[in-house]
């Protein structure tokens, strides 16, 4: 099974950089030749085609993603996993999405919504969140976020090469305030 793990920020935005940093120091571990670790903070649009840029008979069979999403309703730090279940909003939330996109929001929630509308995600994508506390420009994290970082890059390490820790996982949707989803924090 081919994965792809995508870090999914904005750099120097303190804890919105937290998907850049898990996908640096990930990509300094031994991949297995079947794992590939990019950073994915990139307009939707050009993560679907860098997927589909896979030749067809090779493509991805997993994606696992990693970003800070404010939810609003969990402590700064609290890292949430589950499998996603790939529903999609409302056709007038997907124009939404996209019209954000092409303004250069980048948000794991466009991304996801955007590339699913386009049939390019693989049918498994494991989705970790962190929940940031600053929001602000600069490079450092904030204390609970950057506490959390170890562990977060060891989750997405799992994910990415153990199939039974992703069938462990339980399946959610992008409203976490709703869904069920392994919290940490």
């Amino acid at each position: 099974m081919r994965v792809i793990v995508g870090g999914v920020a904005y750099p120097d935005l303190c804890d919105y950089s937290i998907g850049m940093e898990v996908q640096e120091r990930l990509s300094g571990r031994q991949a297995p030749a079947n794992v590939v670790v990019e950073d994915l903070s990139y307009n939707p649009i050009a993560v679907i085609q860098r997927l589909e840029d896979e030749p067809p008979d090779d493509r991805f069979e997993r994606a696992v993603f990693v970003s800070a999403v404010k939810r609003g309703d969990r402590p700064a730090g609290t890292v949430s996993c589950f499998r996603w279940d790939g529903i999609l909003p409302s056709d007038d939330e997907v124009q939404r999405a996209i019209t954000e996109a092409v303004t250069g929001i980048i948000r794991l929630d466009n991304t996801l919504v955007i590339a699913r509308y386009f049939r390019a995600l693989p049918n498994e994508v494991v989705v970790v969140e962190v929940e940031p506390e600053t929001h602000e420009f600069g490079a450092a994290l904030s204390p609970a976020v950057a506490a959390q970082v170890d562990r977060v890059c060891d989750l997405v390490w799992s994910f990415a090469t153990d199939d039974s820790a992703v069938a462990a996982l339980p399946v959610g949707s992008l409203a976490l305030a709703t869904a069920p989803a392994f919290r940490f924090g």
